[in-house]
């Protein structure tokens, strides 16, 4: 009985600390508008992104590079 104890308190720790670096990691904003649609994020042209307090979406601008472009309050 002791063992069955131990496996179900070992699973619940694993789940719990994987969920919680898991968030981390979706919390996680690009520094700046260009980061936010390049970089590890592999966007395109259309695609929702975010940077420090900004939120839109990723739109060439005029030199054609990728930039997360925020949304017009």
């Amino acid at each position: 009985m002791f063992m069955l104890k131990f496996s179900v308190n070992l699973l619940f720790a694993v789940a719990v600390l994987t969920s919680g670096a898991t968030a981390a990691v979706h919390k996680r904003t690009a520094d700046n508008d260009i980061d936010a649609c390049n970089g590890s994020n592999h966007y395109d042209v259309g695609h929702s992104c975010a940077f420090a307090d900004s939120q839109g979406t990723c739109q060439l601008n005029a030199c054609q590079n990728l930039v997360c472009v925020p949304h017009a309050n």
